[in-house]
Formats: structure tokens, C-alpha cells, sequence
């Protein structure tokens, strides 16, 4: 070995631009390779945490004023309206060729749910719906005149409620056809505690108002009207027969569902939290135990998750078992609608209060659902009444999970929109998604229909990695390329080149594996160190590569609001590649392996000519 030593050093000018071209091409041949690992591993850290989400509204073919007057329209100075639609079109509109989900279109159904007294939330129990802000009354007139004018009324009988005066102010400021009140006669009305605004009332300026006694249209399950629901007048005359009367009989019947619907806690069923858009959002995350799992969904078992403030207010924890009482399916809305953040509860407006035959539901289905997980909230408290899936004190579970039909207590049905319908794609295929759908749904469907895409940002992280990766790729071929090539020289030069020297070594009476020696441990060892120090050299830049900002996702040039960063920039994990470190000793290995294998059999191909013949080379 020493002696093949110092026949390099005969050329050192030769042998150390090998040295250095090979420890350069050794650079960037490790570098590449952990660059390509690292992003590749980063890429599968983003496939796995990042879900491209798609929601579809259907669109109104226009807008139409609310016959009853509300509160709400009278404070804010504006007209409300309610959306008419021709053909509303269901989630099958969506199952085309071409479309590849992940989770298939779902229009999810929220239940009305009956818990046992000792879980109901503290609230409830303290203020009931009819206290004395709401309440039903028999009431008369001490003087005559318009009911749409304030006058003070006598309470006769309290027939819902808690109100305690004898006397109260009146004004039926709603009612479009106002009646006549009649001083000495009987009315009977449900009033709320009102003012004539938002100022009066801060001001403390307030009154009762009538309030229409209604109720929304049973349905069956393809959304046909079973009936036309149920309209009383704000004001009703109460006559020697009136207890007697039909009517009597649906103000308590409508009256003991408000009660039932106060006590009601809302249940979202749901095929995969992937497809719930504040779960996608992260607006809502598991703060204790665990999400229901894809194949709890699947089989339909008996878990829920429940929200945590509900779990603490009524001493749940994770594991324990939740009698649920489902009686009424509303396949219109979402549960934020009814039971939102901002309202506790709608009030007399919750939909399918009444059943066809004006009775209250009843309860179709029964079952103890685990706690398996419990989910917060991040910016959802002040949200607006609506605008999201989750309602406070809601529970998650399998759809697969409520077995009984809820065809006979559907008591809404309505047009899919982004908050009950929603699927799931594999990510970074929206543009072959939207081909496919407007090759194969006619355009008189897509026309009512909006579809909308959140990938969380996955586009533009994976933009920026593939990016990289790219260059990681090039630099990892450009280092190959040139490795082989610098070898192919170093080969060529200082052992096929050197027949003369092995021909004059022979003839000194050296044996062939001396010759071996002689001419490969020279080469193995220039090339050993230099590998050796190329690969130190690569460690230490990519470290420094590591620190830099090389896909862009620091320049903020998308929109983060609905990101996985939008909580927390820790929410996102990227993972570094294991093998990073094993690349580091295959690579020098292979390198320094493939250069002794390939002088030891250049060495033996020189070794097979005569010794004139190598003189003569």
C-alpha cells in the first residue's frame, strides 16, 4: 500500500484534481440523496395530515319574503326572505365516472335527542322556554281598541309559564291583520318579552308581544309535505267552547313539544369526521380520548364524541355511556341552526314541532353510545347562527349507528348546502375532480350547483416540496453522473494506464497479488477519503439546507385562514426522513465498493497479458 502511495504522489497535480473532483461529485451525490429523502418524507407527512374537502350548495331559483313578520326583521330594518327552490337535487347528482372520493357525497341528518334529567345541562333546567319572558296567557282587555297599539292587559290564567304579574303591557306589533280587542272579553296568546327596538330594549322600554303559534310541515322521506303544518292567529278569542276546540288541543300539543324541544340536545350523525368542514377547518379538535375511527363509522358502533363543555357541565368523562332519545330527523339544516352559539335555542321557529296529525313526535330510537372523544371549539362562541356544523352541547356519532328508520319524524327537509354536504378526494386532484364532473352532470344540474374546494394550503406545501424535490433529484443525477465519470478516469489513469509499471513490477519478482496491491490500495484509499470527506461535506451543508426556506411556505403568498396553521403553526408535522443517516454509509460503501470491484477486475484483465506484451503497452 505504501508503495502504490507513493506512485500517486509521482503525479500530484493528477491525483489531487482527482481527489477533489471526486470528493465535490461525492457532495453532491449524498447531498441530493438526503434532499430527495427528506422532501420525499415531508411530502408523505403533508399527504397524511392534509384532506382536500369539496361542499356543495345547491342554489335558490330566487328569493321570497317571509309571510310571518318576525322580531328579527323589525330591529334590523330589513325585510327577511327564505329561498324557493324548483327540483332540489340530492347527493346522487354527484355519483359520476370519474369521480374518485375518498368519502363519497354525504347530506348529513341532525336529530333532535331526549337525554335522562341528570345530564341535562344546568341551564336548562334553571330557564325553561316558558318563564317570564315567554309564555302562554289567557288574558283581557281593560279597555277597547287595536291590538297592534300598546294597552295594558289583565292576566287571567297562566296557562304556560312563570310570569307572575297581574297586569301586563301588550302590542301585537307582528300580526299583519290585526284584531279589534274587546274590553271584558277573553284572549288567549303566546307572548314573548320584546320592545319596539334594540335601544328600547337596553333601555328597558319593553313589552309583550303575540307570537304565531306554528309548525313546520311533516315530511316524508323524498321531502313530499304529509300536511301544511300548523298556523294559528297571534291573538285567539276564547270562547265557552274554545277548550273544547281543536285548536285548544294544538296550542297544548304545540306548547309541550316547545317544552320537549327545550330539553333537546342535538345529534349529528356523520359517515367520517374528514367530512365535517369545522373538523377540516380545525376550528374544532379532540381535547380528550379519541375521534371515532373509520371503522367504528363503517360498522355503525354505539361511540359518540360530545362537546367538552357539555361533558364538564354535566360530569361526563371520557368512557362513560349516554342514554340518547332520538324523536325528530331534520334533513334541512344544519344543527348549528337551531341550537347555535349566539341563541341557545330558536325558540317557537325550530322546525318540526308538530307531526302531521298535530302531535307531538315521539321517539323512534333508543341506545347508550360510548364517550370515546371529546372535542372543543377554536373560534366558533361568537360565530353566527348557521354558519357552521357544530351547535353547542352536540353529539357526533356513526351514521350507521341510529338502525331504526326516522321516515316518520322527518320534521324538515331542504336543499343541500356547504354545511350538510360535503365529500372528500384524494389531495391535489381538484382540477381532474371538476373535468370529470362537467364532462358527465348535464348543465342544467351544475348550473343550481357551487361547488367549493379546501385543500387547507396542501396545493401550494406540496407546490413548494415538489419543487424541491425536483432539485434534489437533479443534484442527486448530476452527482451520479459525474462520480461515475471522475471514476471512469481515476480508473483509467492509475490502473488501465499503468500496464508498463505492472509489466516492470512482475519482472522484480512480485507476485500477482502483490501487483493487486500495488495498484488498487492506492486508488481505494484516494478514493475512500475523498468519499469520506465529501460525505462530512454533504452532512454539513444539508444541515444548513435544512434551515432555509427552500419551498416557500414562510412567504405567506396563499391565503392560511382555513390552513391547519390557522390555530397553530405546530398543528402541521413534518417529518424527517429515517434513512437520511443510512444513506450517509450505503452511498460511501457502494462508492468505495464499486471502485475497488472495478480496479480489482481491470487489474486481473492487465494481469492476463504476457510481460512483453505490457511492455510494449
Amino acid at each position: 500500500m505504501k508503495n502504490s502511495l507513493k506512485q500517486l504522489l509521482r503525479t500530484p497535480m493528477k491525483t489531487a484534481l482527482f481527489f477533489l473532483l471526486m470528493t465535490a461529485a461525492t457532495v453532491l451525490l449524498v447531498l441530493g440523496a438526503n434532499l430527495w429523502a427528506q422532501t420525499q418524507a415531508q411530502m408523505d407527512a403533508v399527504e397524511k395530515q392534509f384532506t382536500t374537502l369539496g361542499t356543495v350548495e345547491q342554489l335558490p331559483d330566487y328569493e321570497a319574503p317571509v309571510k310571518t313578520k318576525t322580531l328579527d326583521s323589525l330591529w334590523l330594518g330589513a325585510e327577511e326572505t327564505e329561498s324557493v327552490y324548483g327540483t332540489v337535487y340530492d347527493e346522487s347528482v354527484l355519483d359520476f365516472p370519474g369521480a374518485a372520493y375518498v368519502h363519497g357525497p354525504e347530506k348529513r341528518t341532525y336529530y333532535a335527542a331526549l337525554l335522562p334529567e341528570e345530564y341535562t345541562a344546568p341551564e336548562r333546567q334553571d330557564t325553561p322556554p316558558f318563564n317570564g319572558s315567554r309564555c302562554v296567557i289567557e288574558f283581557t282587555p281593560l279597555e277597547s281598541g287595536r291590538a297592534d297599539r300598546r294597552q295594558t292587559v289583565q292576566v287571567n290564567r297562566m296557562l304556560y309559564g312563570t310570569y307572575s304579574g297581574d297586569e301586563m303591557k301588550l302590542c301585537d306589533m307582528l300580526s299583519e291583520n290585526t284584531v279589534n280587542l274587546e274590553a271584558g272579553k277573553r284572549y288567549l296568546a303566546y307572548v314573548t318579552l320584546s320592545a319596539e327596538s334594540l335601544q328600547s330594549f337596553r333601555a328597558g322600554d319593553m313589552f309583550f308581544v303575540p307570537q304565531s303559534i306554528t309548525g313546520t310541515p311533516q315530511v316524508d322521506a323524498e321531502g313530499n309535505r304529509l300536511n301544511d303544518g300548523v298556523t294559528l292567529p297571534t291573538i285567539m278569542e276564547v270562547t265557552p267552547e274554545f277548550y273544547d276546540s281543536e285548536t285548544w288541543e294544538i296550542v297544548r300539543n304545540w306548547a309541550q313539544a316547545l317544552y320537549t324541544r327545550w330539553q333537546s340536545y342535538p345529534v349529528l350523525a356523520a359517515e367520517s369526521l374528514d367530512l365535517l368542514p369545522s373538523f377540516h377547518e380545525n376550528t374544532v379538535f379532540l381535547s380528550a380520548g379519541r375521534e371515532i375511527t373509520d371503522a367504528e363509522f363503517a360498522d355503525g358502533a354505539a361511540v359518540c364524541m360530545v362537546s367538552a363543555e357539555f361533558a364538564r357541565n354535566a360530569g361526563l368523562a371520557v368512557g362513560d355511556r349516554v342514554p340518547l332519545s332520538l324523536y325528530l330527523a331534520n334533513k334541512a339544516e344544519n344543527p348549528q341552526w337551531e341550537f347555535g352559539f349566539q341563541v341557545q335555542w330558536r325558540g317557537s321557529r325550530s322546525p318540526g314541532l308538530l307531526n302531521a296529525a298535530g302531535e307531538p313526535y315521539s321517539v323512534f330510537f333508543e341506545q347508550k353510545y360510548k364517550i370515546v372523544g371529546l372535542y372543543d371549539t377554536f373560534r366558533l362562541a361568537g360565530s353566527k347562527n348557521g354558519t357552521g356544523e357544530i351547535a353547542r352541547n352536540m353529539f357526533i356519532v356513526p351514521t350507521a349507528s341510529v338502525t331504526a328508520s326516522d321516515a316518520e319524524n322527518i320534521g324538515a327537509f331542504g336543499a343541500m348546502n356547504r354545511y350538510t354536504t360535503s365529500f372528500q378526494i384524494p389531495n391535489g386532484t381538484i382540477d381532474e375532480y371538476r373535468t370529470a364532473y362537467e364532462q358527465n352532470v348535464p348543465e342544467s344540474v351544475r348550473t343550481h350547483l357551487q361547488l367549493t374546494f379546501d385543500d387547507n394550503g396542501y396545493s401550494e406545501v406540496v407546490g413548494g416540496l415538489e419543487n424541491l424535490r425536483t432539485a434534489a433529484i437533479i443534484l442527486f443525477a448530476a452527482g451520479l453522473l459525474s462520480a461515475l465519470a471522475i471514476l471512469v478516469l481515476l480508473l483509467y489513469f492509475f490502473i488501465v494506464k499503468q500496464k508498463k509499471r505492472t509489466a516492470i513490477e512482475r519482472s522484480l519478482g512480485m507476485s500477482k497479488n502483490q501487483c493487486h496491491v500495488s495498484l488498487v490500495s492506492g486508488v481505494v484509499v484516494l478514493s475512500a477519503v475523498a468519499v469520506i470527506l465529501g460525505t462530512v461535506c454533504s452532512s454539513v451543508l444539508f444541515e444548513k439546507v435544512q434551515t432555509l426556506d427552500l419551498t416557500g411556505q414562510n412567504e405567506h403568498t396563499f391565503s392560511m385562514e382555513y390552513s391547519l396553521w390557522a390555530r397553530d403553526e405546530s398543528a402541521v408535522e413534518t417529518e424527517d426522513a429515517e434513512n437520511t443517516g443510512v444513506l450517509e454509509v450505503v452511498i460511501p460503501a457502494a462508492m468505495i465498493l464499486l471502485t475497488t470491484g472495478l480496479s480489482v477486475i481491470l487489474v486481473n484483465r492487465s494481469l492476463k497479458y504476457e510481460l512483453i506484451e505490457m511492455l510494449n503497452k
